[in-house]
């Protein structure tokens, strides 16, 4: 792909995703529980974490153990959540932007910057973290419902840095003052990965975790039969331009029509740190073998030219990207799957 691609980061929230039970739609909804409606049909367990709706469907699993293992799934959220959150003050991650610095850093926070580096450099930098300051600009200025002074977009773009993040050992620093990190576009599907790690530790083997769109699935929903999920119209119009069967996969999906920052929506959470405008876009979903890389190319796929993001999405293995646009026109990249 060209290096002149756009470096962007999103602040994502939910995929619209359905998930499709048998001939019925099934809209995940905010701290909504499902029973299962015989021994055949998943455990479904939902819950509000990290400012949207997460659902775990457990497939072919004994009822008692799949509930101990959906508990331990959603305590293990709750427990990444105060890792990687930049709205609580207390979590390493708010550390960090505070200080410029932080010592022994977690684990799970410095394998995540580690991995948005390598997905950074597939990309060009269209994806890159330390985008917050220019996020934070917008946010300020729509909650106080006022337009952001050209100015102001230019001093917050100066402290966009790829290569600010300076790893060392168990130690991260930032290079320069004022610059911040945001993951809100790979943290969701870091957890989601780490779900699962934790429900196939339980011996649940056929699961879909569903973390507002961020899908992960593993396994089949019943012999022979794959999870079914659909990609819904960014655009509203009551229509699905794909239904997917998912297994061993994980989709994302990053869109235009979410956390909008004016009126107008010329600015979304799909930034362009160099102009600090947003891409026109519908939506972009991404199939790749983890969430967490499906969550972040879902965001850099979103503000490069359609041609760069199907070349990158189809230079690297078990990645294919499908793009809807506003006029509703779907283009897929060589490796989508052609059903649906």
């Amino acid at each position: 792909m060209k290096n002149t691609a756009h470096v962007a980061l999103s602040r994502r929230q939910a995929l619209r995703g359905l998930l499709l039970t048998g001939g019925m739609l099934l809209v995940p909804g905010f701290a909504r529980a499902f029973a299962p409606a015989s021994d055949a049909a998943p455990y479904v367990r939902t819950g509000f974490h990290m400012g949207t709706s997460v659902t775990i469907s457990l497939a072919r699993c004994e009822q008692a153990q799949a509930q101990e293992a959906a508990a331990a799934a959603f305590a293990e959220c709750r427990r990444l959540e105060g890792i990687f959150s930049r709205f609580d003050t207390s979590s390493p991650l708010s550390v960090l932007n505070a200080q410029g610095a932080l010592r022994d850093v977690p684990p799970e926070l410095l394998a995540v910057l580690q991995r948005s580096r390598v997905i950074g450099s597939w990309s060009a930098d269209a994806f890159n973290p330390t985008v917050l300051p220019l996020v934070r600009l917008l946010e300020q200025a729509r909650a106080r419902r006022a337009e952001v002074a050209a100015a102001d977009v230019r001093e917050a773009l100066a402290l966009v840095a790829p290569d600010g993040i300076r790893l060392d050992g168990h130690a991260v620093r930032l290079s320069r003052s004022g610059m911040g990190v945001t993951l809100d576009g790979i943290a969701k599907g870091a957890v989601v990965d780490a779900l699962g790690a934790v429900l196939t530790a339980s011996g649940c083997r056929h699961f879909l975790i569903n973390a507002g769109g961020d899908m992960l699935a593993r396994g089949e929903r019943a012999p022979g039969e794959a999870w079914r999920v659909a990609i819904e119209d960014p655009a509203g119009r009551g229509r699905f331009p794909r239904v997917l069967e998912l297994r061993d996969a994980a989709l994302a999906t990053s869109g235009g029509y979410e956390a909008r920052y004016d009126a107008a929506g010329k600015r979304h959470h799909l930034l362009r740190p160099d102009t600090g405008d947003s891409p026109a876009l519908g939506s972009m979903s991404v199939l790749a073998r983890d969430a967490a890389t499906a969550d972040a190319l879902a965001t850099a796929l979103s503000v490069m030219t359609p041609r760069d993001a199907f070349a990158l999405a189809d230079s690297l293995p078990d990645c294919a990207a499908l793009l809807v646009r506003k006029d509703a026109l779907v283009q897929a990249s060589r490796r989508w799957p052609a059903r649906g």
